[in-house]
């Protein structure tokens, strides 16, 4: 059995409002119980965040930039100029030295030897004077031990060759010997003699080797 419900005019004011249709087909608009869009302003809408971008780097003056590029390009080319001077004088001053020291190596030595030549100088003046053959043979004798004092404190010393066995290294044999007191292979007699310097051989002895 179906039950009457009646509604008052008082309540069918609360009530939602009922559809209305829309004109050209448009659907019902609806009451306060719809959703309705809200319509958004787009000076307010938050930008997205693509669209955010950094602040803008200030552009360079490429005029400027090749200025400094050429300034600092100068400078080089200055300070490769001076490299190249100063080296040039460095190695005209060691070729200066070097030439000094070739011209100059044998100042000490040659300083040594003037007294000795001193003497010879006296020996000859003094035989020329008195005439004396003895006293001229004195002076030599005395300058030749000199000189022979010289080298030995320069470390040179005379090679023993006459009596010895024969050794290519410290002797240069030009002969044979016919002499009989020596035993073969041996120096028999001594031509020229050899000197060594610090254990080098400066110059070898000249001899003349027995044949036994």
């Amino acid at each position: 059995m179906r039950k009457k419900i009646e509604v008052s005019s008082d309540q069918w004011s609360d009530a939602a409002t009922p559809p209305t249709p829309g004109g050209d087909g448009e659907a019902p608009k609806t009451g306060d119980h719809g959703e309705s869009e809200v319509q958004i302003d787009p000076g307010t809408r938050p930008p997205d965040d693509n669209s955010i971008s950094e602040p803008a780097a200030p552009q360079s003056n490429p005029k400027s930039e090749l200025q400094e590029a050429l300034r600092q390009v100068e400078e080089l080319k200055k300070q490769l100029l001076y490299s190249s001077a100063e080296f040039q004088n460095f190695r005209r001053r060691k070729e200066e030295e070097q030439r000094d020291l070739a011209r100059f190596a044998n100042a000490d030595l040659i300083k040594n030897l003037l007294p000795i030549l001193d003497n010879f100088d006296r020996a000859l003046q003094a035989a020329e004077q008195t005439r004396n053959f003895d006293a001229l043979v004195t002076g030599i004798s005395g300058t030749s031990k000199q000189f022979q004092a010289f080298l030995s404190k320069a470390g040179v010393s005379p090679i023993e060759a006459l009596g010895k066995d024969f050794d290519p290294h410290y002797h240069e044999a030009i002969g044979h010997s016919e002499n009989t007191e020596f035993a073969a292979n041996t120096v028999a007699e001594e031509v020229q003699r050899g000197y060594t310097m610090h254990d080098r051989v400066l110059r070898p002895a000249l001899v003349k080797v027995a044949q036994g």
